[in-house]
């Protein structure tokens, strides 16, 4: 049965949701972390995407890009990347996010550590979405007694910005970083997920 989509994070672009949940502005968020090269799984794959991939003007097809990089971000850690899950409470905490990203189990269940939203070149609006389900992940993670910031991220598959919604209310957004910046990526992704898997023990 289709969810009831009024009421949920689709109805939030950025400046909207940070009004909303009373955050007067971002911060620029700066992280130490070490470029990790991609192994020969992305390199392949991204080239394969490149050659059927001509334009940016299908969502879905831009997915494949962050598909890729999240997969070999991942390889030997004990986290799940899930895939266009509705998640939420009650009005407007609730929607479908594209990636969320748990412990690794058969079920989706917190604690939620990272998510996700691919966007067609919309940075405003897939913020938008994206803050209000951190800050959904951060509420139904505190009422699992797992309290620590949640990540998040914005990509048009070639475009990526990195954010942290931290538990006192402060929205951390880094500059933008491209497809063509692979090791950042997976630096960052790296920093990322190190972070959330200490959070969880």
């Amino acid at each position: 049965m289709e969810q009831d989509e009024k009421g949920t994070f689709g109805d939030f672009d950025e400046a909207k949701a940070m009004k909303f949940l009373n955050i007067p502005n971002y911060i620029d968020w700066e992280f130490d972390f070490t470029p990790s090269p991609p192994n020969s799984f992305l390199e392949k794959g991204l080239y394969l995407a490149r050659k059927q991939i001509r334009t940016s003007s299908n969502e879905e097809e831009q997915k494949v890009y962050a598909t890729l990089v999240f997969l070999t971000a991942l390889e030997n850690r004990s986290l799940r990347m899930w895939q266009e899950r509705y998640i939420g409470t009650e009005k407007p905490f609730r929607g479908r996010v594209d990636f969320i990203f748990t412990q690794s189990h058969i079920m989706l269940e917190t604690p939620y550590v990272v998510v996700s939203e691919a966007k067609k070149e919309d940075f405003e609006q897939g913020w938008g979405q994206c803050l209000m389900a951190m800050k959904t992940c951060l509420m139904l993670n505190k009422k699992g007694k797992h309290v620590f910031d949640m990540f998040g991220i914005v990509s048009t598959g070639r475009f990526w910005e990195f954010g942290k919604l931290t538990v006192d209310n402060k929205f951390y957004k880094s500059e933008g970083y491209t497809m063509a910046q692979p090791d950042i990526l997976l630096g960052i992704l790296d920093y990322m997920f190190t972070l959330s898997e200490q959070n969880m023990t």
